[in-house]
């Protein structure tokens, strides 16, 4: 599978070089961020100021059966983007039985504890808040996996991606992303055998009936203490 963005070719991408300076200030990769001067209206006046706005990549992936998609994406985890695409085209033999398997046990506490701190945990949307973050927990709530994209297709694309890439068992997973979850995105979760989802968003009607009946527990509408439990 050959994965090409609109800049090179590439094997692997890595994880954003993130530094400090003087200041404190986080410093991301610069592909993924850029300077523009735009207008604040504060006061009822305008004033032109400088911001850091996202900066969109597109990726062309070529699948074996020879088919080629492109899309546009922030060029973060590039190589577990392209893998969770390909998966998503076919995910074979990664749909689990849900006829056996109950809700998976977790947490409420922990997972709070972990929304809390996943809600202020993406570097490129606090300096941008042009993107959507996820990450893949383990039966521990040890973060296994932290992401962020455009488009919140993406940031689940790069979860599975790295699943697959690192061969993971997604057995007692706890995939937590930002946006709201409608019911493609759920079911393109389901499909990877992860069945527990916490969302700082809300799900649609329709999601939450398919978490239902697939046993899933899906969690949202994260707020300072609180949540919503959509899946029991």
């Amino acid at each position: 599978m050959d994965i090409k963005s609109d800049r090179q070719i590439i094997k692997t991408e890595p994880d954003p070089q993130i530094g400090e300076d003087k200041s404190g200030k986080q410093l991301l990769e610069a592909e993924n961020m850029s300077s523009l001067k735009i207008f604040r209206y504060r006061d009822n006046s305008l004033k032109e100021l400088e911001d850091q706005i996202g900066v969109e990549s597109t990726i062309t992936v070529n699948l074996d059966n020879g088919n080629q998609i492109t899309l546009p994406c922030t060029s973060i985890h590039l190589e577990e983007l392209a893998l969770g695409i390909a998966f998503s085209q076919n995910p074979g033999s990664r749909i689990t039985d849900d006829s056996v398997t109950p809700y998976d046990p977790i947490s409420y506490e922990k997972v709070l504890i972990c929304l809390k701190e996943f809600s202020s945990a993406s570097p490129l949307f606090k300096a941008t808040g042009s993107v959507h973050s996820g990450q893949l927990l383990d039966g521990d709530y040890n973060v296994l996996f932290f992401t962020e994209d455009m488009g919140r297709h993406n940031v689940i694309d790069k979860i599975i991606g790295f699943g697959l890439k690192n061969n993971l068992d997604y057995d007692h997973c706890l995939l937590m992303i930002s946006s709201r979850m409608p019911l493609e995105l759920v079911e393109k979760v389901y499909k990877t055998g992860i069945k527990n989802i916490a969302s700082v968003s809300a799900p649609t009607k329709n999601a939450a009936l398919f978490a239902r009946e697939k046993n899933m527990n899906l969690i949202g509408m994260y707020r300072d203490s609180r949540f919503n439990v959509y899946s029991k």
